[in-house]
């Protein structure tokens, strides 16, 4: 294994947790249904960070590095959990350091990526699949809960199919990797990649809602 990767990843993990330790995280997610369009809006909740659709990727590529079933259930996996997640903090049950815990799960991801494997395929898409809860009480919030129940399905089933999309066109990424590769191994690079693009949305928080601000334009130009 070319262990350039892996001492990258090791700085990089180390500079990742000492600017999560020393500050907070304040990154914005617009939760609110978009009036009159639920599922509009839920389709483009996945999007509204750059930290989920991180993830999203990510677990899609580390699906096609585990192989076998993982290909499908890691996706399936995350993506029903996001839901699960999200539906718990409609009820009032929500997890502390939810930033942090985002930006771990990346980390986690990136170390998956560049390290090689020492743990059962299994375990793997159960820990990755887990990690989804903390990305779906980011998407999903409390004040959904006010919302009608027709419009609350519409945004979680858009949101679900967003988050899908983000996940599978990750293992197709992965896919494209190994065919282009060849004897090589492709994952460390894309761990290694996934990592700096974490840093710069911790240490440049304002990289993470770029997204937010182009949904927000099309939105008012679209609906208004």
């Amino acid at each position: 294994m070319n262990v350039k990767p892996t001492v990258s990843v090791s700085r990089s993990l180390a500079i990742l947790m000492a600017t999560l330790g020393s500050q907070q995280m304040v990154l914005g997610h617009h939760a609110e249904v978009m009036q009159g369009h639920p599922l509009i809006q839920g389709l483009s909740m996945p999007l509204h960070g750059l930290d989920h659709m991180l993830m999203a990727i990510a677990v899609g590529i580390i699906a096609v590095q585990l192989g076998g079933r993982a290909v499908w259930l890691a996706p399936l996996g995350f993506s029903l959990v996001l839901i699960t997640g999200g539906l718990l903090n409609l009820g009032g049950i929500s997890v502390p350091l939810l930033e942090p815990m985002i930006f771990a799960s990346l980390a986690l991801a990136g170390a998956q990526l560049s390290l090689k494997n020492r743990l059962p395929a299994g375990i793997i898409v159960a820990l990755f699949s887990l990690l989804g809860a903390f990305h779906g009480q980011a998407l999903i919030q409390p004040l959904l809960a006010e919302a009608p129940l027709a419009d609350l399905l519409l945004f979680t089933g858009g949101c679900l199919v967003s988050a899908l999309l983000l996940l599978f066109s990750g293992v197709g990424i992965g896919f494209l990797l190994k065919k282009k590769a060849g004897q090589r191994d492709p994952f460390p690079f894309a761990g290694v990649t996934l990592v700096l693009s974490t840093l710069v949305i911790g240490l440049v928080p304002e990289a993470n809602g770029w997204f937010i601000t182009v949904f927000e334009g099309l939105g008012t130009a679209i609906f208004s």
